[in-house]
């Protein structure tokens, strides 16, 4: 198993989270595209070869690059051009740091498959994928706003190795009761756990997936939700590390704590707990 934390994580500098990566001994950071005090997107070629080769020089890769997220919605027409245009500097960004893989929230996608607003999404990332294909880059989805089966037919029609997913199963559980309560919507519980259940939605993904956040959930029925500590959430962990095993995935389990009083106390807690999953 090859575990990646966010050196970021609870505010750190990214070198300094680099060091606890280090200290945890983990193989690889997972790290942002753009903004802060790496911002890679903005670096020439030869400085992001340069920050690198710092990271090879402690022993650890980078796992993927942190696009997107929630700030752009590839099915509206508004600054859709801009989009694709920023999507193909993130493609060549993530060739030179990244071995080409970079993941982001791309917006969320209609349920009616045979509308304007999903060719638009099918177009968009066509066009970000081809590019993709040419400079070396793939660009991994985040699961959470659409149901997988829905995710697994745009990966389709698309029809590009350059489009795949990154697998985030806390996030199954987050945005259906998000997405009801800011469109004011009734929420149906059991609905949701039927189309966005985190393991059948991995065996329905698995062929597609290239990275993965570490990450745990839970979702009531009041159309409440929280993110919690890895393995004490209902995203059910060792089932989900069984799907990976079975299938074969030898990619990263990136954690991901983006709350909490101690945010980096739990990250080290997930690392000794996705250990004892890849031991038991």
């Amino acid at each position: 198993m090859k575990i990646a934390i966010i050196p970021t994580t609870g505010g750190a500098d990214p070198y300094k989270g680099m060091e606890i990566a280090c200290e945890l001994g983990v193989e690889g950071v997972h790290i942002g595209a753009f903004g802060g005090p790496l911002d890679l997107e903005n670096k020439t070629t030869a400085e992001r070869k340069q920050i690198l080769a710092h990271i090879h020089g402690m022993g650890l890769e980078v796992s993927c690059l942190i696009a997107w997220g929630g700030n752009v919605d590839l099915g509206e027409e508004e600054g859709l051009a801009e989009n694709i245009a920023w999507g193909k500097r993130i493609n060549e960004t993530a060739a030179d740091v990244s071995g080409g893989l970079w993941m982001a929230h791309v917006g969320v996608m209609p349920e009616d498959t045979g509308s304007t607003h999903w060719r638009r999404f099918r177009d968009a990332l066509g066009e970000i994928a081809t590019h993709g294909e040419r400079v070396g880059a793939k660009l991994a989805m985040e699961t959470g706003p659409e149901p997988p089966a829905l995710v697994k037919r745009m990966i389709e029609e698309v029809g590009s190795r350059s489009l795949r997913v990154n697998f985030d199963p806390a996030n199954l559980l987050i945005w259906p009761p998000y997405l009801a309560k800011r469109d004011g919507k009734p929420f149906d519980y059991d609905a949701a756990w039927e189309r966005f259940n985190p393991v059948e939605g991995l065996k329905t993904l698995i062929p597609y997936v290239v990275h993965v956040h570490a990450k745990d959930s839970v979702m009531r029925r009041d159309c409440t939700f929280d993110e919690v500590p890895l393995g004490t959430g209902m995203t059910n962990w060792p089932e989900l590390h069984r799907v990976f095993r079975e299938h074969g995935y030898d990619g990263f389990y990136a954690i991901e704590r983006e709350c909490g009083e101690d945010a980096m106390g739990d990250v080290r807690r997930a690392v000794d707990y996705l250990r004892k999953l890849a031991t038991g």
